[in-house]
């Protein structure tokens, strides 16, 4: 129990200093964050044996000075079944925020959903969040939040989360068009952190840094990691990629990459490894918003079920996501 305490009220401090010697690759924030709007967006369409489209986007823009209200809707399709299987959230968010001068401050708002699948009837969600708000630069923000559930179905009980992210903005006064394309110095990095309280301790770690060498050569990795202390143990996701860019403008950056990965297989101790590549196109909505649409190519390695060696079946995918991108400042004597 004390390890629990520690690790829940020191979560968003580790977030913060890990922070510390860098900031958005943007201007200093100011007032201006406050006519932005934060989004989000990662959509995946995969045909492994059969076609599944999934995804979640977010759009929350401030509507007021201190108000912030949107939607985040998710979906999953699966045509591999003689029925299609779909299924779907929509969450309607508000929260009222008091932010000072440089962009910072805390917020309180309120949290609604309805979700569905098929086969199974739809619930409603509701709860309340608080939390702080912090802008790196008008175009990206950490935030950690507080959030409580509770659900209209008995079957679920109430649930209690800290939650530390990223969060891109887009459409404030304060951002601007990039003008040169990232460099050495330069970081794309993702996080979202939840660590569950309630029901049970649990925590979930989704996040990518990838360094730029020069303009035109990205070195990175990736992390989905879950691990639940109720039973100590977890599954993991690890990629480690190379990444190389035609930078012939700034509008659309054509590149490809090559990656390995090593993921768990369900709950087992067991793992797989794969390799693949990547192709497409990058577009930087606003300086330190980067919109990545790219086509994926996966195959996995051999791996033993019992006495007998099992190799799963190639994957295709097309993936759009939003990445957050961070400058290094050097630290002052």
């Amino acid at each position: 129990m004390y390890f629990r305490d520690i690790f829940s009220r020191r979560l968003l401090a580790v977030a913060v200093l890990a922070l510390a010697p860098a900031r958005a690759n943007g201007q200093a924030p100011d007032s201006s964050s406050l006519r932005a709007t934060r989004v989000g967006l990662d959509a995946t369409y995969g045909r492994p044996d059969y076609s599944v489209f999934s995804g979640n986007v977010s759009v929350v823009p401030f509507v007021r000075e201190h108000w912030q209200i949107g939607l985040s809707p998710s979906w999953e399709v699966d045509g591999g079944v003689r029925n299609y299987y779909v299924a779907g959230v929509a969450d309607a968010i508000v929260n009222y925020v008091w932010l000072d001068d440089s962009g910072s401050g805390p917020y309180a708002g309120a949290f609604m959903s309805q979700r569905g699948a098929s086969f199974a009837p739809g619930y409603g969600v509701y709860g309340l969040q608080a939390g702080w708000l912090r802008f790196l630069s008008p175009s990206v923000a950490l935030r950690g939040e507080l959030r409580l559930r509770r659900y209209s179905n008995a079957a679920s009980p109430p649930s209690a989360d800290l939650i530390v992210a990223f969060d891109p903005y887009l459409f404030g006064r304060g951002a601007r068009n990039l003008t040169t394309l990232p460099s050495f110095g330069v970081f794309d990095a993702t996080l979202l952190a939840d660590y569950s309280m309630r029901p049970v301790h649990s925590l979930r770690i989704n996040t990518t840094v990838a360094p730029f060498v020069t303009r035109w050569l990205q070195a990175g990795a990736s992390a989905n990691v879950q691990f639940a202390f109720f039973r100590s143990s977890g599954t993991h996701d690890f990629e480690l990629f190379g990444r190389g860019y035609l930078p012939l403008d700034t509008r659309v950056v054509p590149f490809a990459d090559v990656f390995v990965s090593n993921a768990s297989v369900g709950m087992s101790n067991s793992t797989v490894g794969s390799e693949g590549s990547r192709a497409g196109l990058r577009t930087y909505l606003t300086t330190g918003i980067a919109l990545d649409l790219a086509v994926q190519w996966r195959r996995y390695d051999s791996e033993m079920v019992g006495a007998n060696i099992f190799r799963p079946a190639p994957e295709r995918t097309v993936r759009a996501t939003l990445t957050t991108q961070f400058r290094a400042v050097r630290a002052r004597d």
